[in-house]
């Protein structure tokens, strides 16, 4: 491998990087929070790397870099450049990273089943997941304590004495010809509002059953009971979110670039409206306030003009984007900001933002 680059040049800044061929093809994009860090960890010897970087590390011969204000502005351009160019590697890597989706049929008694693409038809789908152990754990709960169909025929066989699971009692026995569709999704329908959130009472019952078992010594149903618990928090914290990035909401984020400096975000799904740095230290907060409530409303409310679809691209993006910021909620503090409060002369927009000039300012202390 001949690479025509020291790392040690790179700034200890935030940024971008491309790794390029020796036919100057762009072969893969990564952000940094430290260029300099980053980088070299690609030229340390380091054990337990996957086939597929080591092979990448082979074809590298230069780099090319940009520097950004900080980590969410390296991030955001890092899935720009992705999406534009699509690198061999970053593609490959990506799809190391298995997805899945649980999926309720479009049957008069649907089984609710665990699949790896979402395709175009009239079922029920929830996710994506990353955590397939999870989302398996989460089935195991539904059959556990939901009298939905079992049976593992795609097609439903008509038994006269039903099957096992119904002499079990965990199934309603719908393969005896004795049960209503509208009975059976009376099931389906709760099951649909525990994978959207809708549903607390089910995981407290599931909080009780794991204190229950604990006081009469069943550890083994203990930790049966505390892997369905975990399962669902997976299931529905990544439900909760796609939801959310569905609705092209707007958020105000802001990264501290030091003790002086911040800078500021708008968001309105997929699309970064505005950004600009402020000097926290110096800035006038009365001034500050305004400024923030003038631009929150002149950039959100023409956004929200007319009605925009998002395509699944699109909601995709979001929800990449909603997700990184939720996994660095401590350092980027970031605020919904309602439709309702920009469309209304109320003081509802203004209280938003006093919250989030506190949150600002207190990083001067």
């Amino acid at each position: 491998m001949t690479f025509n680059y020291e790392p040690r040049q790179l700034p200890e800044k935030p940024g971008v990087y491309m790794m390029i061929d020796s036919l100057g093809n762009i072969i893969y994009v990564g952000k940094a929070k430290n260029l300099k860090n980053r980088v070299s960890q690609y030229f340390n010897n380091q054990k337990n790397r996957t086939p597929k970087v080591v092979e990448m590390i082979h074809h590298i011969h230069t780099l090319k870099y940009i520097v950004t204000d900080t980590e969410l502005d390296a991030f955001i351009e890092e899935c720009r450049l992705i999406k534009e160019i699509k690198p061999r590697y970053n593609k490959q890597m990506k799809n190391d990273k298995k997805y899945c989706y649980i999926k309720i049929m479009a049957e008069r008694y649907p089984k609710v089943t665990i699949v790896n693409e979402k395709i175009d038809d009239d079922a029920l789908y929830f996710g994506p997941f990353t955590s397939l152990r999870r989302v398996e754990t989460v089935l195991h709960y539904l059959k556990d304590f939901y009298p939905i169909r079992k049976c593992s025929t795609p097609r439903l066989v008509k038994r006269t004495d039903g099957c096992l699971f119904l002499q079990l009692g965990t199934c309603l026995g719908v393969c005896t010809g004795r049960v209503s569709p509208d009975e059976y999704k009376v099931y389906i329908e709760e099951i649909r509002q525990l994978l959207n959130g809708n549903d607390r009472i089910a995981v407290q019952e599931l909080s009780e059953k794991i204190d229950t078992a604990i006081e009469n010594l069943n550890f083994e149903k203990a930790a049966q009971y505390s892997a369905y618990l975990l399962g669902l928090r997976h299931v529905i914290g990544k439900q909760r979110l796609v939801r959310s990035s569905s609705k092209n909401r707007n958020v105000l984020a802001v990264e501290f670039i030091n003790n002086e400096l911040a800078k500021l975000f708008l968001i309105k799904g997929n699309k970064i409206l505005y950004r600009k740095v402020i000097n926290i230290v110096t800035a006038d907060i009365s001034e500050l306030r305004q400024n923030l409530n003038q631009i929150i409303r002149d950039i959100f409310m023409t956004e929200n003009s007319g009605i925009v679809r998002l395509t699944q691209n699109d909601i995709d993006e979001a929800q990449i984007i909603y997700s990184y910021l939720k996994k660095n909620r401590s350092r980027i503090p970031s605020f919904w900001i309602s439709s309702t409060r920009l469309n209304r002369e109320t003081s509802g927009l203004d209280a938003t933002v006093l919250k989030i000039i506190n949150r600002i300012t207190s990083e001067i202390y």
